[in-house]
């Protein structure tokens, strides 16, 4: 585990788009922490958050579908006291149906039972399971979700507070703006943006004149948000969240433990990801990089991201991290190498020329 000291020290911080808000380079996913079935207690994963702050993290990523709520509830748990210490982003409208929100509350009982049995996700009746409902984007669920993450993050304000992947119908009605912009000016929300499920969604978030931030996936394989999302958010002073850089796994997994349907459905585009991936291992191996770094140092390098996020749940996945951020910035060669994976489903041959 790393010295506290030296990897804050070590942490860049940047400009949120046209924020006041200075965020660390490297963020922390919450996506994959609390819940009935993780694998840590609780007091594991709050001093996990706590660590990553003391580490120099001050971005915090969650939602309140994560962990049907409990995500948010330990982000609050861990900096109920040092508010100010972090900035906590949180999304909204998914809608979990009435039997899957009394799963939510029987949870706190439940973690221990499923603990002590040795219970798998499966032992459990799906009403109970975190499947997530249909989505609400309607003035009135917004004031609901606002006041309900509010009590689950132990705050009175949440920094950015995003629309949770809504459709393009929901983007160019934009009805949600005003009830948003309602609660801004009463101090329950600082900053309001959009995690775009695709890319291309962010041209229908660029005219929401208050818009401060988008949230997009980009990494090794999917660089298609390189051609006009990010700079064209970035030209406007939007903040840009980049999520996915590990793209599922698929680029710290070993190759060989995939099969066609961990890829793709389309058995051809299958097959140009595993040419893809295979090539990416070849040049994390000449550069003497781990997968890992080499994705994360890829992004890292994109003019106009404001912070990386990384999905966390256990101290190894933040050691890695921090690790990675000590590692030698990429070299143009590297950089090229990389980002030519994005434009060929075939080997890139630059690789075996090192």
């Amino acid at each position: 585990m790393f010295s506290t000291p030296d990897v804050a020290n070590f942490m860049q911080y940047r400009r949120f788009g046209k924020t006041q808000l200075s965020v660390s380079e490297l963020g922390f996913g919450c996506a994959r922490i609390g819940g009935v079935f993780h694998d840590s207690s609780r007091s594991e994963l709050l001093k996990l958050l706590r660590g990553a702050a003391d580490a120099g993290i001050t971005f915090f990523d969650t939602a309140d579908m994560y962990a049907q709520g409990d995500s948010e509830r330990l982000v609050g748990e861990a900096f109920c006291r040092d508010r100010q210490r972090v900035v906590i982003a949180t999304k909204f409208g998914y809608v979990l149906p009435k039997q899957k929100q009394l799963g939510s509350q029987l949870k706190p009982l439940l973690k221990p039972v499923v603990t002590r049995l040795g219970l798998s996700r499966r032992h459990i009746p799906s009403t109970l399971r975190g499947t997530v409902g249909r989505q609400d984007f309607s003035p009135e669920y917004i004031v609901r979700s606002i006041d309900a993450s509010l009590r689950r993050l132990r705050t009175d304000y949440i920094d950015v507070y995003q629309l949770h992947s809504p459709s393009i119908e929901v983007l160019r009605r934009a009805e949600f703006v005003e009830p948003l912009e309602r609660c801004r000016e009463k101090g329950k929300i600082r900053y309001w943006g959009v995690a775009c499920e695709y890319a291309d969604d962010v041209l229908d978030c660029l005219p929401l004149a208050p818009l401060a931030s988008v949230q997009v996936g980009f990494n090794v394989l999917e660089q298609n948000a390189l051609d006009w999302a990010i700079p064209e958010a970035a030209a406007r002073g939007i903040g840009i969240i980049d999520r996915q850089v590990y793209a599922s796994g698929l680029l710290t997994r070993p190759v060989q433990s995939f099969c066609q349907h961990d890829l793709d459905v389309d058995p051809v585009v299958a097959e140009n990801k595993r040419t893809q991936i295979t090539s990416f291992a070849s040049i994390a191996e000449h550069a003497g990089r781990s997968r890992a770094e080499l994705a994360l140092k890829f992004a890292l390098a994109q003019p106009g991201l404001s912070v990386v996020l990384l999905g966390i749940s256990r101290q190894s996945h933040l050691d890695s991290a921090l690790e990675a951020l000590h590692a030698p910035n990429l070299s143009a060669h590297e950089h090229m190498l990389v980002h030519a994976l994005a434009t060929r489903g075939k080997p890139t041959g630059g690789a075996n020329s090192q």
